[in-house]
């Protein structure tokens, strides 16, 4: 008889244990679908976007305090490429209004 009593305790504890499985894949399944939703996936790609970004910005601040003479240097060489045209134009207005004060000094 003590046989057939351990027997029913195992089938009594493996009904246990399958009800608890199934419990724990639906948590699971449940958890999975609302992870999945589009709206969801699409918050967590910008949170991690967002996290990118201020961490490369965070780093590139860092660089810019460890090596101001570079930053200031490259800053610089932006700006006049930016702005090599208006300055060559206003070198070459400025020559050509020196030119013709010339002339009319010369006609006077």
């Amino acid at each position: 008889m003590t046989q057939k009593n351990d027997d029913i305790f195992k089938l009594r504890n493996l009904a246990i244990e399958k009800k608890e499985a199934r419990e724990n894949l639906s948590e699971d399944l449940s958890e999975t679908k609302e992870r999945l939703r589009p709206a969801n996936l699409i918050q967590e790609a910008k949170d991690k976007a967002l996290d990118r970004v201020q961490k490369t910005g965070e780093s590139a601040l860092q660089g810019v305090k460890d090596n101001p003479g570079k930053v200031a240097s490259v800053a610089a060489a932006a700006t006049l490429l930016a702005l090599r045209k208006p300055i060559t134009n206003y070198f070459t207005n400025r020559r050509a209004d020196n030119d013709g004060a010339k002339t009319n000094d010369a006609e006077e």
